[in-house]
């Protein structure tokens, strides 16, 4: 029988291949009729000549290009695409495999009379960009951009406004590729309507020089571009909400965009007292950051252009805050058992105004000059008071009680500047590039500080601080880049690079204490003191960029001398402290790029950047914070030296429309700049710096995406995992050689969510579990019970919204969070419960023309209605853990009006957008969305 084995192998290898070399590639490429631009994703399904089974299928490309592959024989194929007519034809692959060009016409009995619902693929990966389909998230027709955000997964807006999807921050969003108050992503996503979003974006925008040039100098940030629904980008759309509730709540918005062509005009204001501090309405987001807050804001946006080779955008935005934060603090630290309990009230009341504008000139094709100016202004005012114990077992005499309160007003004026000037010297790539950059800063305060100390155990009358001082803050910074280009055979890049960059900062600060007159002239000699910090950097750096169709590579190496001068005088002083250091660096760079195809991609990026210290960490000298705090710097400090290894996979599986995403990230630093508390005497904490190796951090994430086989359910499963080892230096109380304590974490967090999205009803359930685990290395000087740390939070919730007959929605949200390891006092076991019912329905307006109307939205909403809200904080590093609870807004309920207007090219006015019996009419949810001919709504 053994004899026979190498021939059965045989023959199964022979008919396996000849089987294969039976396949057949039907091809082809589906169009718009109209625009006649490729028609990605269109459905292509192979359907059997005689019974017309399915046999098998596939989407097109992004070019609208399609392969399937299928055995010889005779097929139909089924074209399909939402908004489109459906076409079928009869293939035949022994006379030929492609069926060449496909023209589909737009359909329009279903995108004027029919209501379709949405079967858009949530996510699609195109190239480094992940691409959110609106569509697929629905949300009330007076939403705001942060509720469409917070529907997508992966996605966050924290406590303070702050986004971040799949763990990076969001630093500006762009609408259509352009700023939108770019500074200030919290006012896009509180202000921007949802209903005029076809697309949300997210990608890792580059510099203007390193899209000129095409090497990446590492400055690159995430951000979130809004691709605008096509029937709304030529014409005029705003709103207006208002809103009242009990305990004097309150809420006001108004939006208004206005554009035509590539032009731009957006004006909004708002004002809340509901800890809204980005502004806006319509959502269920609510405020759960710490204090109250009352916000009153405004801003004009505008992006024109005005010639093919001129164009520019900017934007003028006032935000004012008043927000009164009440504090209990608990702190612990590891090198005594000393403890700290504080609490404290804070006022603050800030203004600010600031404009953002860029210019953007080609004067020819080989010459770009990008001018981007900006300015701001603001004015603080702060008055705070509280008490503050410390207390320690071993140590009872010094325990002593602290009652203390300060005001201040300060005002701060910033200008700066960035103007890049490219050249292209020739057509195979050969550029010069020069980037001039620079900014000051000029800043002013008045403050009051008082302070009383009684210790419990001395009998020594009580320690008393009463000054007022005058600071000023004065900075300047200016850089200069040049890059030149060659081209080094083909698709071959060298760059060479040059930096300079220079940061002066001056500090002069002037405290008096009260003379027998109880005036205050006397200078408090320690607390008086002008400090000035000047610091030069340069980098020469050689790149070399490989670039092909698969995948494009970049190695580099750069050499960075940088020097540091440090100067300081106080009144005590017989001379002054005047310090210089110079420092070189070396800063290697490799990226690679691997694509697949567009929609499958890997990412590996290597870097290094030098950081310097700060001007009272390299003070030689004694510095008083406080009755019973000091610090001392140390001259000797070095810079800084982060090495960062980043690593992103995306994948998107049209046939499946699901999608994968993760990325890591590790950074290990060399020269830390870590800190030295020695408890002394009176429970005072006295702080000096040091250098230190080895602190580093590392994130891992991976996101899945996937529709289920009912395409109306969905899941997305997201992991976390983290590590950071924190190096610092822990002295016990009674002195001797500081000791290294590594402090070593771990955590992970798993989240799940489930998704239904159908035209009437949707909802979501998540839930979540996240662990830490934290060991210090040196634990038989640490406070016992900070050696090892385990912490568990635990989170889960849904929400649902319901599109009741008569124009209604219904909309609930709960969530649950808790938490163990926590000490006693802090634990977390709250459920959060939240519900709005909305009416919407058309004011008629009578005009001598007719009638108009305008649609319109009444809403009641009610947060926390199990009043179980809970809002508490932890940190902990290599040096204490500090527990924190704020206060924060109460359950209340508001009941809110908001009325919309439109009027587009085409049609689209505000009297097309009538509701009937509940049904909207307008572009389908997952396809197109028209030419701006039909309605909107």
């Amino acid at each position: 029988m053994k004899r026979y084995i190498p021939l059965l192998l045989f023959l199964c290898i022979f008919f396996q291949l000849s089987a294969q070399a039976q396949t057949v590639n039907i091809k082809g490429a589906i169009f718009d009729d109209a625009t006649k631009d490729g028609i990605e994703l269109a459905s292509i399904r192979i359907l059997n000549e005689t019974d017309s089974t399915y046999i098998t299928g596939a989407v097109t490309n992004e070019s609208g290009k399609f392969s399937v592959g299928v055995k010889p024989g005779k097929y139909i194929l089924h074209i399909s695409f939402l908004g489109y007519l459906e076409q079928f034809v009869n293939v035949n692959t022994h006379d030929k495999t492609s069926i060449g060009n496909i023209y589909l016409k737009e359909d329009g009995i279903m995108l004027a009379e029919a209501t379709v619902e949405a079967k858009a693929p949530e996510i699609i990966i195109k190239g480094d960009t992940a691409e959110y389909n609106a569509s697929a998230y629905k949300v009330q027709e007076s939403a705001v951009l942060g509720d469409l955000i917070k529907r997508l997964p992966g996605a966050e807006i924290d406590s303070e406004g702050k986004i971040t999807v799949n763990g990076k921050d969001i630093s500006k969003i762009l609408v259509d590729g352009k700023d939108f108050f770019s500074k200030d992503p919290k006012t896009a996503s509180e202000n921007l309507p949802a209903r005029m979003v076809e697309k949300l974006q997210v990608l890792d925008q580059k510099s203007d020089m390193a899209l000129l040039t095409g090497f990446d100098d590492g400055e690159e940030q995430t951000v979130i571009n809004l691709v605008v629904k096509p029937g709304m980008k030529e014409g005029v759309m705003g709103s207006v909400s208002g809103g009242y509730g009990n305990k004097d709540r309150y809420e006001g918005n108004g939006f208004v965009n206005i554009a035509r062509n590539d032009n731009r005009l957006s004006a909004l204001g708002n004002f809340n007292n509901n800890n809204n501090a980005g502004g806006g309405g319509g959502g269920r987001g609510w405020g759960r950051n710490r204090g109250l807050t009352e916000t009153a804001m405004g801003g004009v946006n505008i992006a024109m252009e005005p010639s093919e080779k001129f164009k520019y955008d900017g934007d003028v935005q006032y935000r004012g805050t008043d927000n009164d934060v009440e504090t209990m603090s608990n702190i612990t630290y590891t090198s005594s058992d000393m403890v700290e309990n504080k609490t404290s009230f804070q006022n603050n009341n800030n203004k600010n105004m600031n404009g953002r504008f860029k210019f953007e000139w080609q004067p020819d094709s080989l010459t770009n000059i990008i001018f981007r100016p900006n300015v701001s202004y603001s004015k603080n005012n702060q008055f705070s008071f509280g008490k503050s114990e410390r207390t320690s077992v071993s140590n009872e005499s010094d325990n002593f009680l602290s009652d203390s309160k300060s005001t201040s007003a300060g005002n701060t004026l910033g200008l700066d500047g960035n103007l890049l000037i490219n050249r292209k010297l020739n057509s195979k790539g050969r550029s010069i590039s020069v980037e001039l950059s620079g900014g000051l800063s000029d800043g002013d305060t008045d403050g009051i500080t008082y302070s009383e100390i009684d210790y419990y155990n001395k009998a020594e009358e009580p320690k008393i601080q009463d000054q007022i001082y005058n600071q000023k803050n004065n900075s300047y910074n200016w850089r200069t880049r040049l890059s030149y280009l060659e081209p080094i055979g083909r698709n071959n890049f060298l760059e060479l690079a040059y930096n300079i960059r220079n940061t002066h900062s001056e500090t002069d600060k002037k405290t008096y204490e009260q003379d027998a007159s109880k005036d205050y002239t006397v200078i408090a000699e320690d607390y008086t003191r002008i400090t000035k910090n000047d610091f030069l950097n340069q980098n020469i750096s050689l790149n070399f960029q490989a670039r092909r169709q698969k995948y494009n590579y970049t190695v580099g190496v750069g050499l960075e001398p940088s020097r540091s001068q440090t100067s300081v005088v106080q009144p005590n002083m017989k001379e002054n402290k005047d310090r210089a250091r110079n420092f070189i660096n070396f800063a290697p760079r490799v990226e690679l790029n691997y694509l697949w195809d567009k929609r499958h991609n890997l990412r590996i990026r290597y870097n290094g950047q030098t950081d310097q210290a700060s001007t009272d960490q390299l003070y030689d000298g004694i510095i008083t914070q406080s009755a019973t705090d000091t610090t001392r710097g140390n001259p000797n400090l070095k810079p800084s030296f982060e090495h960062r290894l980043n690593i992103r996979y995306q994948k998107y599986m049209a046939e499946k429309a699901s999608s994968i995403m993760s990325f890591a990230d590790i950074r290990y630093t060399t020269n830390a700049i870590a800190s030295i508390t020695r408890i002394g005497e009176g429970n005072s904490r006295n702080t000096t710096y040091e250098n230190i190796d080895g602190n580093m951090t590392g994130r891992l994430m991976f996101m899945y995406n996937t529709p289920l086989r009912n395409k109306r359910f969905s899941i997305n499963t997201r992991t976390f995992a983290n590590y950071s080892r924190d190096n610092t230096f822990i002295t016990d109380r009674n002195g001797g050689d500081p000791q290294k304590n590594t402090a070593n974490t771990y955590g992970i967090n798993e989240g799940l969510g489930l998704k239904f999205n159908s035209d009437k009803f949707q909802f979501n359930i998540r839930g979540s579990i996240s662990y830490e685990n934290t060991r210090n290395s040196l634990s038989s000087n640490l406070n016992e019970s900070l050696k090892n740390q385990e912490i568990y939070n635990y989170g889960g919730g849904g929400d649902f919204s319901w599109y009741l007959p008569y124009n209604f929605v219904l909309e609930s949200d709960l969530n649950y969070s808790s938490n163990s390891g926590y000490s006693g006092g802090y634990q977390e076991n709250s459920w959060i419960w939240n519900a709005s019912l909305a009416k919407e329905f058309n004011i008629k307006i009578k005009k001598d023309a007719g009638t108009t109307n305008l649609p319109a939205t009444l809403r009641f909403k009610i947060y926390d209605i199990l009043q179980d809200q809970s809002n508490i904080s932890r940190s902990s590093n290599a040096n204490n853990i500090t527990y924190s609870t704020y206060n924060t807004i109460s359950s209340y309920f508001i009941v809110g009006l908001t009325i919309r207007f439109q009027s587009f090219k085409g049609g689209a006015k505000s009297s097309d957008m009538e509701y009937d019996g509940g049904r909207r009419y307008g572009p389908p949810g997952g396809g197109r969305g028209g030419r701006g001919g039909g309605p909107m709504f």
